[in-house]
């Protein structure tokens, strides 16, 4: 019975790892599109093309859609222009972390500030991301190969044990979900770094 389990909770954990990847993907390519460029930005695009970044009347609407801290420029060049659905929601979800004098700079959780990404991140993260649904599709496997062919090497004596590889196959769903939050977080960064020669050209 506790054979049947393990090897439930393995089959589990390699379908769970498979659907990450699908998941993240997914929000990688849609999420911001679907979601984030709602009919009060929209509302604001329509009027920042014509408005003065200074004006009471734009800096009170960027106040309520993104806080009162955002400097309006950035606002401006986020809602207009081909890149609006797709720089939005970072700026949405990162605005209050932003500095945005003497350069745009970022305050981590942490506390501590630097400079936005000037490269994205994405490509590298994605390929770990991939590369730990293939090792816990690994895993799996090997789990049901043991049961007929042992390993037989001593170092290796731990592919052996289903409940090692359910471990292992767990911590790499975690590790994966830990990438795929650092991957949004600085991919959000790298897209409101892309807004910020806006700050200088306007002035």
């Amino acid at each position: 019975m506790q054979d049947i389990l393990v090897y439930t909770l393995i089959y589990l954990g390699v379908v769970l790892a498979i659907y990450q990847v699908y998941s993240i993907y997914s929000e990688q390519i849609f999420g911001d599109r679907e979601r984030h460029y709602d009919a009060a930005l929209r509302e604001l695009a329509a009027g920042a093309d014509g408005a003065r970044p200074a004006s009471a009347a734009f800096r009170q609407a960027v106040a309520e859609r993104f806080g009162p801290e955002l400097d309006p420029r950035l606002a401006q060049a986020a809602v207009t222009g081909d890149r609006a659905a797709a720089t939005t929601g970072p700026l949405r979800r990162r605005a209050s972390r932003l500095r945005c004098r003497n350069g745009l700079r970022v305050r981590h959780p942490l506390g501590w500030q630097t400079r936005l990404p000037s490269r994205n991140p994405r490509g590298v993260l994605l390929a770990v991301i991939i590369v730990n649904c293939l090792a816990a599709i690994f895993l799996g496997g090997l789990s049901v190969y043991t049961l007929g062919y042992e390993v037989s090497a001593p170092s290796l004596a731990w592919m052996n044990r289903e409940a090692v590889l359910m471990l292992l196959i767990y911590a790499i769903v975690l590790i994966t979900q830990l990438v795929a939050r650092l991957d949004g977080y600085l991919h959000d960064l790298y897209q409101i770094g892309r807004l910020a020669p806006h700050l200088s050209d306007a002035g």
